[in-house]
């Protein structure tokens, strides 16, 4: 009799610890599907709030001329931020024209590297250095390694194992892949303080090289009237003081709950529409610089 209870007892616990383990997996397998809804749905609120603030900026965006201390109604591509709210969650986007940027293809090897420098601060001259011949290499047709650049080989470690384009930048997010440069840099935030204020003067910019570098100003001329401050300051002189009636191509960076949304577009008034150029999103994950 013993022997019996014994033996029911042993099956007993087998069958509650069976029961245990399907619930578990279950109850797992529904929180996976709870958190992957709950991204989807997040996703897809985000990308709408992004189309709904293209449709506004294609009505509201000011021309290139409009004096901003007139204008009170419009929204200017200069990089300033705004704030609306959708389904009552803040959003925040900013506007930025592509002409006010340093292009990776038409700008000089001089300016690419004295911004980079300016950027990253005296205490980090081989880092700038590392990231400029870097790009320097990514993008020329030749095989020739700079004193801190990087070709074949250096790539060919990494994994995955990937070649240098050996050609022009096509999209922004290439700098990724080139050999110094990584998300901090790329997404910021970088802290830069103008060297024309004083010493104890307060950070004046914090961003990274999305902000500054640019594939879509196909003139070479960083036009100054939308130029970022770091740039206006750097370039000096060298900044053209020209102003168009029309813009080539404008960034609409919006960001929403963890999620940043880029869109590059091309403003066509009356055209029957603006012509959507490249749409990025990334998801940051607290930390600094990830993306």
């Amino acid at each position: 009799m013993n022997e019996q209870k014994g033996t029911v007892l042993v099956l007993v616990l087998w069958v509650l610890t069976l029961l245990t383990l399907v619930g578990g997996f279950y109850a797992v397998e529904a929180r996976i599907r709870r958190n992957l809804g709950q991204y989807a749905w997040d996703a897809l609120q985000g990308r709408e709030a992004a189309r709904s603030l293209l449709l506004l900026a294609e009505s509201k965006l000011s021309p290139p001329e409009t004096d901003r201390e007139e204008e009170e109604v419009g929204l200017f591509a200069d990089g300033s931020v705004y704030k609306v709210r959708f389904g009552g969650r803040e959003v925040c986007f900013a506007l930025e024209d592509e002409n006010g940027k340093l292009d990776l293809n038409n700008s000089s090897e001089d300016q690419i590297r004295d911004v980079v420098r300016a950027i990253l601060g005296e205490e980090e001259l081989e880092a700038a250095d590392t990231m400029v011949d870097g790009i320097l290499d990514w993008k020329d047709s030749d095989k020739l390694v700079r004193l801190n650049g990087a070709e074949d080989d250096v790539y060919q470690d990494r994994s995955p194992r990937y070649y240098p384009a050996n050609g022009p930048f096509h999209l922004l997010d290439e700098l990724l892949l080139v050999n110094g440069v990584g998300q901090e840099a790329f997404y910021g935030p970088i802290s830069w303080s103008s060297q024309e204020e004083d010493e104890d003067s307060e950070v004046v910019w914090q961003g990274g090289l999305w902000n500054l570098f640019t594939v879509y100003n196909k003139s070479g001329t960083v036009n100054r009237k939308c130029a970022p401050l770091p740039l206006e300051e750097i370039l000096g002189a060298e900044l053209g003081d020209n102003s168009t009636s029309t813009r080539e191509v404008v960034c609409l960076r919006v960001w929403f709950g963890g999620r940043i949304y880029q869109v590059y577009w091309n403003p066509q008034p009356g055209a029957g529409g603006s012509e959507i150029k490249h749409w990025t999103e990334a998801i940051t994950l607290g930390s600094k610089g990830s993306r």
